[in-house]
């Protein structure tokens, strides 16, 4: 082969690998393949045992100090987390022991919220996302919501079928140790739910973080997603009624009702968080993208309305961890977001939020958490399969 054609090819090659560099560069900084995670805010932490294995949060207020969260086990989740494609649902008990928690901040003390008229067919709650409406007119009566993924009836047809999730609603009183059961929201459009924003007693948005239950391109989502959908509910009347608010979203995971109409929505493979605002016919339409490169999972939005992010900032040991959801010690680095209205001269050339680091963990004392829900100057840090939940004051 003549020497000037070796360096066409030799040419052609070298820019080949860069432009797959360039194309790649992006999603392994996101995926933190490199990445050393340094603590931040991280010294005035106190754990909280017991609260293992609870991926959400919310607080009632910013004043109370209580908060309620949905927990599972680890040895459970090793078998049941459908949105990870754990469905060995013939390893599950019966009747499931995952729970409603209520924690106080003061005491530090948490207890479970017995739960009255579930049905019995529901054989238990089997929880993900958890969301709070609390009435305007009676600010200590609470509606709880809960993403359930119930097993199918024949539990042997989970791998292929995935789980047969519903929303239940219960009414509680802040504090108490008791839920009353009021709905099971079942519909076609409620596929694979993973976060609920309330708007209402029996109104709420919830994020589908997957098109399909089961599908051979979840295996490799990763790197390439099927795009998914946000779904508005009005369960107020004996039949559900559900739209798509939002569709061809690529992987929803966590949400959160913003002031007036805004609905916050974070990405767990696009590395950013999306503002919709809420029309009246309860569609979504897009205003704004939020971009830090991180792969996200909850959202929420503190007292001062300020948006705060959990990233999955090692997204690939997340992902090694959560095999066995943690059990054989393996830990996971943590990092929390704040996002806020740019109130720099930055804001006259058009931009309107801006993201900062407020916590981060290398996993030694706070692991693999799904949610930094805020309360007043500190977060309540929780996790899919964390070992226990942890509470950190801010500088």
């Amino acid at each position: 082969m003549p020497v000037l054609t070796l360096r066409r090819v030799g040419l052609l090659t070298l820019g080949a690998a860069a432009g797959l560099f360039s194309l790649l560069q992006p999603r392994l900084e996101r995926a933190g393949v490199t990445r050393t995670v340094k603590g931040f805010n991280n010294e005035n932490c106190f754990p909280v045992p017991g609260l293992e294995a609870c991926e959400d949060a919310a607080w009632v207020d910013q004043e109370s100090g209580t908060a309620y969260l949905v927990c599972s086990s680890r040895e459970a989740r090793v078998h049941w987390v459908p949105a990870t494609l754990h469905l060995n649902a013939t390893e599950l008990p019966q009747v499931s022991t995952d729970y409603i928690a209520v924690f106080d901040l003061a005491s530090r003390s948490h207890k479970r919220v017995k739960l009255v008229g579930l049905p019995a067919e529901a054989n238990g709650i089997w929880v993900h996302g958890i969301d709070i409406w609390r009435s305007p007119s009676d600010p200590n009566h609470l509606t709880i919501f809960i993403n359930s993924h119930r097993p199918p009836k024949d539990r042997s047809l989970a791998p292929t079928q995935g789980a047969d999730s519903v929303i239940e609603i219960f009414e509680t009183l802040v504090g108490t140790d008791e839920a009353r059961h009021v709905k099971t929201v079942k519909h076609k459009l409620i596929r694979t739910p993973n976060n609920i924003a309330a708007t209402g007693p029996r109104t709420f948005y919830m994020s589908n973080d997957h098109r399909y239950k089961t599908h051979w391109t979840r295996k490799y989502e990763k790197y390439a997603s099927v795009a998914s959908d946000i779904i508005y509910c009005d369960a107020s009347r004996t039949t559900p009624d559900c739209i798509v608010a939002a569709d061809k979203v690529t992987y929803p995971n966590g949400i959160a009702k913003g002031p007036g109409n805004l609905l916050y929505q974070a990405s767990t493979l696009e590395g950013l968080v999306r503002v919709w605002e809420a029309q009246s016919d309860h569609t979504l339409i897009p205003l704004d993208v939020i971009k830090i490169n991180r792969h996200f999972d909850n959202i929420h939005v503190g007292h001062d309305g300020a948006m705060y992010a959990t990233a999955l900032t090692k997204i690939f040991d997340f992902t090694e961890a959560g095999k066995d959801a943690g059990l054989s010690g393996k830990t996971v680095a943590t990092e929390c977001f704040r996002i806020k209205n740019e109130t720099s001269d930055a804001q006259f050339l058009g931009k309107k939020y801006t993201s900062e680091l407020i916590f981060a963990d290398d996993g030694r004392k706070v692991s693999a958490s799904t949610t930094c829900a805020p309360y007043q100057n500190k977060l309540l840090l929780t996790g899919l399969f964390s070992k226990e939940a942890v509470v950190c004051t801010l500088k």
